[in-house]
């Protein structure tokens, strides 16, 4: 029974990926910000504290979890996109969002590498943004959330060159607008569709597509 370990379960996308894996079969460990929002008990599921930006709770994980593989590692926590231009910046917030949406995924990898190295399927999906995309940007604005998706791609293609020798495959997705807290009444994706095409995704990737962007649907996308 393959395991997968999703962060940001506390609701929207990570939440929807949970919920679809355990609808698979899978086994799920589910991590959230705040524990109180967890997912109702079930078969093959366990659930850990995990603030991205918290070393302590990585360390506690960790230690729970011991040698257990992980076939797919979804870094899916983050913080929204922001509506800040210029003359209204947050910069507290930019430190925020910074530390969740870069270091946290990079601690995520950091602190994981070897359980996933020890499953079957050894792969990690980054949940980005097509807002990261530098030549897609023909909108501006959004600074920081868009400079923390750009630096997410970065980090993610390094850690796809360090990892292939280890036979780890990682991928970055766009989800997509999507109907969740962050997204807008009026996007076009509900969750369930969202997640079924990048679980579709994942599910297809090969060690030789290591390193790539991609939509929800599977359309490359650039950088």
């Amino acid at each position: 029974m393959p395991c997968a370990l999703i962060t940001g379960c506390d609701e929207g996308i990570g939440r929807g990926f949970a919920e679809a894996c355990l609808a698979d079969g899978w086994e799920v460990i589910a991590t959230y910000r705040d524990i109180a929002h967890r997912l109702p008990e079930s078969a093959g599921l366990t659930h850990y504290q995990l603030d991205v930006t918290q070393g302590a709770d990585f360390k506690a994980v960790k230690s729970a979890l011991a040698g257990r593989p992980i076939d797919v590692l979804v870094s899916n926590a983050a913080i929204a996109h922001d509506p800040m231009r210029l003359g209204a910046l947050d910069f507290d917030l930019s430190v925020r969002m910074l530390d969740t949406n870069v270091l946290g995924p990079l601690r995520l990898v950091e602190t994981f590498r070897e359980n996933v190295a020890a499953s079957g399927q050894r792969k990690i999906a980054m949940i980005t943004s097509r807002m990261g995309s530098i030549g897609a940007n023909i909108s501006g604005g959004h600074y920081v959330y868009r400079a923390s998706k750009a630096g997410l791609n970065a980090l993610a293609r390094s850690l796809a060159i360090d990892l292939f020798r280890e036979g780890i495959i990682v991928t970055m997705l766009h989800p997509g607008g999507v109907r969740t807290r962050g997204g807008t009444p009026d996007s076009p994706l509900s969750i369930e569709e969202s997640v079924g095409g990048m679980r579709q995704v994942i599910a297809r990737l090969g060690l030789h597509e290591t390193g790539q962007f991609y939509s929800y649907a599977g359309m490359p996308l650039p950088w």
